[in-house]
């Protein structure tokens, strides 16, 4: 088991360290996340693969890449400036939209990140339980008894090395965002990436539940969702968190705005959306007719909402988001995110490449 454990790491580390895989027919390839950024639209998925496309989706250009590790989303906060995230922890920049990329961030820093920050909560918390009555004593061992559990865990992850996916990207503007992935990672920066911070104390994951997908809802909080039906919102820009209790305790995968203020949709495993119109505070279903997981959505100008997944799903409402229909499948492929050309044409990423709906 350990030299399996050592392989993987050797594994991983090495993906963090070799450029993306030459494809010969990028557009056929695995992607898993889209965004239009502009008038370019911008893709990420296997083996360190980013590609761009300026005419619409029809002929598809690979970016430069420094890794070859499996990436999972991409946020622009404007035209030039974007981030990509993925496997290994590793965290992308590109400041020409889209064209080239440099690591800023992976896996193996973050566990060192962890590692000291948690030894230093711990240390300071037996100095504190030194000089505490006996009274405050009992709440500090309890803290304490938490620090060991968090650093217990650190040193595995330690040990396994880049072993932890980030899994979605968010940025404010172009110094102030965050990164949220698997077993609880959650890190902001507030240069740009240049540094970044382990801030998964801000909120109550005890559990480390997978964090799948941070996004603002237009005019109102900060949301991030989860596995395990995990929800958590801010109010003021990630500074603290609050949970909130949602209906549904599988696992979430992605937040889709609505045109109106204070609107969101949060869809996932089996079919699952609810809707909220009040920043998140209360939830309702919303029938979908569908059993396969929903992966990713778009919004286009004239409001409409689109849901994909797995199974060649395609949802689509004009009645934000009250309602969706079904539209006729095409294929059976596992599409993984979507996005909206001019009238209303969809351009869909999937296991097997992106292709015009």
């Amino acid at each position: 088991m350990a030299s399996q454990s050592l392989a993987a790491s050797v594994l991983l580390t090495s993906r963090l360290d070799t450029p993306a895989h030459r494809y010969n027919n990028v557009s056929a390839s695995m992607f898993v996340g889209i965004q239009k950024v502009g008038a370019r639209l911008i893709a990420v998925g296997e083996r360190g693969l980013i590609a761009y496309s300026d005419d619409s989706g029809k002929k598809w250009t690979q970016a430069e890449v420094p890794v070859s590790s499996t990436l999972t989303s991409l946020y622009f906060t404007d035209e030039k400036n974007g981030w990509a995230v993925g496997h290994g922890g590793v965290i992308l920049h590109s400041k020409n939209g889209g064209t080239t990329w440099e690591k800023q961030f992976d896996g193996n820093q973050a566990n060192e990140l962890i590692l000291v920050q948690i030894n230093q909560k711990l240390h300071s918390l037996k100095q504190a339980y030194e000089a505490a009555d006996e009274s405050e004593q009992e709440d500090l061992l309890l803290e304490i008894e938490d620090a060991e559990y968090a650093l217990s865990d650190a040193e595995f992850d330690a040990e396994m090395g880049a072993a932890n996916p980030f899994l979605g990207v968010w940025f404010e503007n172009e110094t102030h965002g965050y990164v949220v992935g698997a077993y609880g990672f959650f890190f902001a920066t507030n240069n740009g990436g240049k540094n970044w911070e382990f801030i998964a104390g801000r909120m109550d994951n005890i559990d480390r539940y997978h964090l799948n997908a941070i996004q603002k809802i237009k005019g109102g909080a900060l949301l991030i969702v989860g596995e395990a039906g995990a929800l958590f919102s801010s109010n003021d820009m990630g500074e603290t968190w609050e949970t909130l209790y949602g209906p549904y305790q599988g696992s979430y995968f992605g937040i889709q705005n609505t045109k109106n203020q204070n609107e969101v949709l949060v869809y996932g495993l089996r079919g699952n959306v609810y809707k909220s119109t009040d920043d998140g505070q209360s939830w309702q279903k919303i029938e979908t007719s569908v059993s396969t997981s929903l992966a990713g959505s778009a919004l286009s100008d004239d409001g409409t909402i689109t849901l994909v997944g797995f199974s060649g799903t395609i949802l689509t409402s004009n009645d934000d988001g009250q309602s969706f229909n079904l539209n006729e499948r095409v294929s059976l492929e596992a599409y993984t995110d979507v996005e909206v050309l001019t009238g209303n044409q969809l351009i869909v990423a999937s296991e097997n490449g992106i292709t015009l709906q």
